[in-house]
């Protein structure tokens, strides 16, 4: 069976984030100037959570506040309704926003990629389970 799909087919893009087949690209993540490339096999969780939510100490408009996210560079975050939440069990999470009527399209998408690979993974311990009893 074939995809077709290439890994280097943009399926969503604004001016925050390029969400690619197995990956996303955050753009001005790193201080001063640098993207992020987060491949979806890494992301063990990802949450859609309301700005309001978040506090005033949680939330930067650039690096890492009082908790441990670092946010992408978007001078009009405090005005953004939600959030995603990644967590690729690495310090410091990542924090995205971007337009509001683009959250929820990137949010399911990364959901739907992250549910695949974990559904993939369990398989593969299935199958590693199962034949390591027939022996």
């Amino acid at each position: 069976m074939t995809s077709d799909i290439k890994s280097d087919d943009v399926l969503i893009s604004n001016n925050f984030v390029k969400c690619y087949s197995n990956h996303l690209v955050i753009s001005l993540y790193y201080f001063p100037y640098g993207d992020k490339k987060v491949k979806y096999n890494d992301i063990i969780s990802c949450q859609l959570i309301p700005m309001r939510e978040m506090g005033f100490t949680k939330v930067k408009l650039w690096g890492m506040a009082l908790s441990p996210i670092w946010w992408h560079s978007d001078m009009h975050r405090l005005g953004r309704e939600s959030c995603i939440i990644l967590d690729t069990n690495h310090w410091p999470k990542i924090g995205l926003t971007m337009d509001d009527n683009d959250i929820v399209n990137v949010y399911n998408l990364i959901m739907e990629k992250i549910n695949f690979n974990q559904s993939k993974k369990q398989e593969n311990n299935n199958f590693q389970f199962t034949s390591e009893k027939n022996f």
